[in-house]
């Protein structure tokens, strides 16, 4: 989803951790057509058309393809063939998270390795983590609540079960 503000979404959760760490995020803004397909078509006669109005006719590059176009592909290309490369091959900038106080969802959390199977901090016995406690990357792609209501069913039968140990 494109907003004021960037990109977000659930396709951008599966590769947030890799965008914090530094790797980046290439898009092919024209998958149905190759290269050469792309670039024989953005070779045709422009006439006194503005650029991007040729590329939104000739590419026929919906709204969003062409903003996203226009922001990360300047300078944009005017030879052919490089700028078929450059927009099958789009890299998109990440500058960063948005503040703590914006956030649908943070990344971060107890990792896995400090909990039993039941879901219990091992250092801290009797204290059970669940939902956005857990440190897990929003692999739910939008079903959050019920990735939290099932850690919670989970941590809450050990929690209940649990007896601890006397010494």
């Amino acid at each position: 989803m494109i907003s004021q503000t960037g990109l977000e979404g659930g396709g951008l959760y599966e590769v947030s951790r890799a965008l914090r760490q530094d790797h980046r995020l290439y898009v092919d803004l024209l998958p149905d057509l190759t290269g050469e397909e792309v670039a024989r078509r953005f070779a045709r006669p422009r006439g006194k058309t503005s650029l991007s109005n040729h590329l939104r006719k000739t590419l026929k590059l919906d709204p969003a393809k062409l903003a996203l176009a226009l922001e990360y592909a300047r300078p944009l290309p005017l030879e052919p063939m490089a700028l078929a490369q450059r927009l099958k091959h789009l890299a998109i900038r990440y500058d960063g998270l948005h503040p703590l106080d914006q956030a649908i969802s943070v990344a971060g959390g107890v990792a896995f390795e400090a909990l039993t199977p039941e879901l219990m901090l091992k250092d801290i016995p009797g204290v059970f983590c669940a939902g956005e406690m857990l440190d897990w990357e929003a692999p739910t792609g939008g079903y959050l609540i019920n990735g939290c209501l099932a850690t919670g069913r989970w941590a809450g039968r050990a929690a209940a079960a649990y007896v601890p140990e006397t010494a």
